[in-house]
């Protein structure tokens, strides 16, 4: 029986087309449907806290819901985040993802499911609205393929503007009035007055020699 040996250069075509179908970008598999914040007041108060729910729905491509080798990235950029997170299969709670920071990570395998189950993710993030900036991420969703790298065109953010505190203006200072000073006698001292006694004496002599001449 005759067996066909592939040429080297064949064979690193096939490497090649595997590898390719491996990374290659596919298009997003999720959308943000519903979204609410709490408190709802906008634009957000620097400083406060503020939380966000989201449902962030998979859209099946293909036989399966999502791909296995793929993962969902969460973010958000509320200081001192604390999370809840939950796979939700046809309405059921289906898995909690742990999450710790400004970032959650769900394995592509809690979202795959044959293509016939609704599947869905419940994402809820409270923490600090941050200062000295102008609209903040609450949430941003973005998905990864099997490298790490995030596709193109599948990122999806639920960002808000934050209140810029107005500057307050310099005080102004009372206007100055001019003062009036008022010269207050001092008392003689000493030499003065004696000087001034001595002239006393002078001034009665000689008003006594001219009255007896």
């Amino acid at each position: 029986m005759r067996s066909t040996i592939l040429k080297p250069s064949v064979v690193c075509c096939l490497m090649m087309l595997i590898i390719l179908v491996w990374v290659v970008p596919v298009s997003a598999t999720f959308q943000i449907q519903q979204s609410s914040l709490n408190p709802a007041t906008t634009p957000l108060e620097p400083g406060a806290q503020q939380s966000v729910i989201a449902e962030i729905v998979i859209i099946p491509q293909g036989t399966s819901t999502f791909i296995v080798s793929n993962q969902l990235q969460l973010t958000t950029y509320l200081v001192v985040p604390l999370w809840d997170v939950q796979v939700m299969v046809d309405g059921r709670p289906a898995a909690v993802i742990p999450a710790q920071g400004n970032t959650a990570f769900i394995n592509g395998f809690l979202l795959s499911y044959p293509n016939n189950n609704d599947v869905s993710v419940s994402a809820s993030v409270k923490g600090i609205v941050p200062t000295g900036v102008s609209s903040v991420k609450l949430l941003q969703v973005s998905q990864l393929n099997n490298a790490g790298q995030t596709i193109p065109g599948a990122v999806q953010t639920i960002s808000e503007s934050v209140e810029i505190p107005a500057t307050s203006e310099p005080a102004t200072s009372p206007s100055s009035s001019p003062v009036m000073t008022t010269a207050v006698p001092t008392k003689a001292s000493g030499p003065d007055l004696i000087i001034l006694t001595g002239g006393l004496l002078v001034a009665l002599l000689l008003a006594r020699t001219t009255k007896k001449s």
